[in-house]
């Protein structure tokens, strides 16, 4: 939904992501020019819209699932706010640039199957991401429930209840493309001199979300647009492009420099490990 008032973005029924990890300061500079802007930012937050940006059809790099076993892992689940320890079902997720992902899947699946089933949901659609996002994260858990996705560096917590409801809006890849950038991109960029500057020669956001939290979700949420506007231009209605390059140009290209136009999005990190006979 356009902050607006405009239609060209639909609402996402119960779509609203939260990063739970880490709590940060916004520096006096860029809190005074956000609220000295005169223009407001063109969306809400990348959630509320359902452009489909990244097709489960698109080239995967996904080869394989295999089993683990059970094992103790820490996970943080918004549910209970806290970080329980859980008897996770376990799953290493393979990829053929040679990134792997450990996916934990929360005991209250009750058995190996349910949990499979789980884990394969997400480790198909992690395949589509661009190998510089997928090759940070190193540990993909899964709850019940629909509490908002999260994630941290090297992490990314989801809840199958608003899986559902982001499959139903073509929306779960564009989810976890946020997440990935949380988890693989924000230690490195959000807070460098290089995007500090972007920021402040912009002098305004993409999103009410980016607004509210300028240190935090600034960066994913501009990253989606910036990455369909590179890759996907056809996706992007030519209209909200214009919007997103007016409202902030100079982060467009600081995540061009990361994620290239004209650019493979996969590249090799090291040789992929051989699958075993009982993987899926």
């Amino acid at each position: 939904m356009r902050a607006n008032g405009g239609t060209r973005a639909k609402t996402l029924v119960n779509g609203v992501v939260l990063c739970a990890l880490g709590v940060f300061v916004m520096e006096a500079p860029l809190r005074a020019r956000a609220a000295g802007a005169e223009e407001q930012p063109p969306y809400d937050s990348t959630v509320d819209t359902v452009f489909d940006i990244i097709h489960e059809s698109d080239p995967t790099t996904f080869v394989c699932m295999e089993y683990a076993g059970r094992g103790a892992r820490q996970i943080w689940d918004k549910r209970v706010d806290g970080e329980p320890v859980v008897d996770a079902f376990l799953f290493v997720a393979r990829y053929n640039d040679g990134t792997s992902i450990e996916i934990a899947i929360n005991p209250e699946f009750e058995t190996e199957e349910n949990a499979r089933k789980e884990a394969l949901r997400y480790a198909a659609p992690l395949g589509l991401l661009p190998t510089l996002l997928r090759e940070g994260v190193q540990r993909f858990s899964v709850h019940m429930g629909e509490k908002g996705f999260h994630a941290g560096t090297g992490q990314i917590v989801v809840y199958s209840g608003t899986a559902d409801k982001r499959s139903d809006h073509s929306h779960l890849e564009e989810s976890l493309f946020h997440e990935s950038v949380h988890a693989s991109l924000d230690d490195e960029h959000r807070l460098s001199a290089g995007w500090r500057d972007a920021q402040m020669r912009d002098g305004r956001f993409l999103t009410s979300y980016a607004q509210r939290s300028p240190e935090r979700e600034d960066l994913a949420e501009t990253a989606l647009f910036a990455y369909a506007i590179s890759h996907y231009p056809e996706r992007f209605p030519p209209a909200d492009t214009s919007d997103t390059l007016r409202a902030v140009p100079n982060r467009i290209d600081y995540i061009k420099q990361l994620l290239p136009p004209h650019q493979e999005i996969f590249h090799k990190v090291r040789d992929a490990e051989a699958c075993r006979q009982d993987a899926k």
